[in-house]
């Protein structure tokens, strides 16, 4: 059985913080693994990488719903009961590439890297991604998702950046130190993402190249009159402590040596491979950030007469190559469960065409996850395209950080609303993550709930080991609403029928205690 079609919205609790979506942990018993896991974000070797989708990502362009495809091919000929939509956009359907299970999604043709990553369950997305009253300037909606503020709000400091000083509240004194030998957070690029600016500094250090370090560190003479000079001349003025990191940084891209995989020949992929021989050479930065430029697609994002050529598509054609060469590079160096890779851009592009071949500034957009601990079942619904000129946001971006935050880092929630703010709303972005890099990650294929959401009966199976079984649903308070075993079983799938017509609608959660090892599944009544 394919791991997609097994564990759908499942959340292993045992690999969880202590709070899930304000559930919390102490709803189950005690154990030695609950108690690491309170300090397991500080234990952990893992790292995030982002990769910033420059300009205003055409969504509809890269994840195509086939299920509107005619919708999306009207001309305008119909008048107002058949509006323009995007004619000249739309790929032939016969080249959209399927995506497992999925049969009204499919990708851009010239993603087929990424549709492999998918197959594998190692690639996964959260549609319709935004923020309320978005901002479609490329400076100030870039500002809002770098600093995690709502539309309203000026934040100097960048949300990754806050998550780091949280962490770090003495830095950048005494840094580096045996503790902290690294750097806390890398930008490949000019300057440090403004994404890990905190509230007096940036937390993290800028490399152009692994050549251009060395070069800063060793010369003391005077920069040359050229741009390059320049921008020498910057860094070492604006980022002295930058250059206490480069012995080590040095050091690693030595310890990471050559990559067995060969990356394409883009600028993404050498900023990635930067980050891959980094990380291989033992680098403990938490955060990585990449980007990509050109998404600004108002003319030419199509060739008129050949849709599957033009800027966009060699756009996605870089971002799929780009990602699947990384990921190959680092399941090769034996680092793909320490490495989680999220893409974001500034806003979406609009539903409707222009008349250069292009699309104009938009709102909601999809976010990219690749991990091999990915939840296999995409999170979005897209609403019909057949009217509106914008897609509006279905989950806030805050919510999507804070998600990842909590997951991958192991970020308590009442940290993640401090963060990022209070109306903070868990995405099971991710399945089976450990919080603690002593500890195997246990199977997360543990629990299957059908159907959900669901009105009457709810239908659990689960996958056991022999031995001590305790199953029960709690609600969103973590009270118990109803036992349904508690003793030893033997190992395989046990089967449970669930009747909930006396429950009031909300969310709920299927809870796992099997031999120590704890698991969770979120799930939605709703008459």
């Amino acid at each position: 059985m394919k791991r997609r079609e097994f564990i759908k919205r499942s959340i292993p609790l045992s690999v969880a913080p202590l709070y899930l979506s304000g559930v919390p942990v102490s709803a189950m018993t005690e154990s030695s693994a609950l108690t690491a896991l309170t300090n397991a974000g500080s234990a952990s070797d893992r790292s995030l990488v982002l990769v910033f989708l420059d300009g205003g990502n055409d969504g509809l362009n890269t994840l195509i719903p086939i299920d509107q495809y005619d919708i999306l091919m009207r001309d305008g000929s119909g008048g107002e009961s058949q509006p323009l939509r995007r004619p000249d956009l739309m790929i032939p359907k016969n080249k959209i590439l399927p995506l497992e299970g999925m049969p009204e999604t499919g990708l851009h043709s010239s993603m087929e890297k990424m549709q492999n990553l998918f197959s594998e369950d190692k690639m996964s997305f959260v549609r319709n991604v935004g923020y309320p009253n978005p901002n479609k300037s490329h400076f100030r909606s870039t500002d809002i998702w770098n600093s995690g503020s709502s539309s309203d709000e000026f934040i100097t400091s960048g949300w990754l950046g806050r998550y780091l000083s949280y962490n770090h509240p003495s830095y950048p004194e005494g840094y580096p130190s045996s503790d902290n030998p690294d750097p806390l957070a890398l930008s490949v690029g000019k300057t440090s993402s403004n994404t890990c600016q905190g509230p007096a500094i940036n937390m993290g250090v800028a490399i152009r190249n692994l050549n251009n370090f060395t070069d800063i560190k060793e010369s003391n003479s005077q920069a040359p009159n050229t741009p390059y000079g320049h921008e020498l001349e910057y860094i070492r003025t604006a980022s002295k402590l930058t250059n206490n990191y480069f012995e080590r940084l040095e050091e690693a891209s030595n310890q990471g040596g050559n990559s067995a995989t060969e990356y394409p020949a883009y600028k993404l992929a050498e900023q990635l491979e930067i980050v891959g021989k980094l990380i291989a050479g033992g680098l403990k930065s938490k955060i990585y950030v990449v980007r990509i430029g050109g998404f600004d697609t108002h003319d030419n994002q199509v060739e008129a007469g050949n849709a599957q050529v033009g800027r966009h598509a060699s756009l996605m054609e870089e971002l799929s190559e780009s990602l699947f060469a990384f990921q190959q590079d680092i399941i090769q160096r034996g680092l793909e469960e320490r490495v989680l890779t999220m893409t974001y851009s500034e806003f979406g592009r609009r539903v409707f065409q222009n008349k250069s071949y292009g699309t104009d500034h938009g709102e909601a957009a999809p976010m990219f996850f690749i991990s091999p601990f990915v939840n296999p079942s995409p999170i979005g619904t897209l609403p019909s395209l057949e009217f509106i000129d914008n897609i509006e946001y279905e989950y806030d971006f805050r919510s999507v950080y804070g998600s990842v935050l909590m997951d991958w880092f192991g970020v308590e929630e009442s940290i993640i609303k401090s963060i990022l703010f209070e109306n903070f709303q868990y995405i099971p972005i991710l399945t089976g993550t450990q919080t603690s890099v002593n500890e195997p990650h246990p199977a997360s294929k543990r629990i299957n709930t059908y159907p959900n959401p669901f009105t009457n009966n709810l239908n659990i199976d689960i996958e056991n080991a022999e031995g001590h079984t305790y199953v029960k649903i709690v609600d969103s308070n973590g009270i118990n609403i109803s036992e349904l075993v508690n003793k030893n079983l033997k190992g395989g799938i046990q089967k449970f029928r669930f009747d909930g017509r006396k429950l009031e609608n909300g969310l709920y959660f299927v809870l796992l205690e099997n031999n120590g090892k704890r698991y969770g599944s979120s799930v939605i009544k709703r008459n």
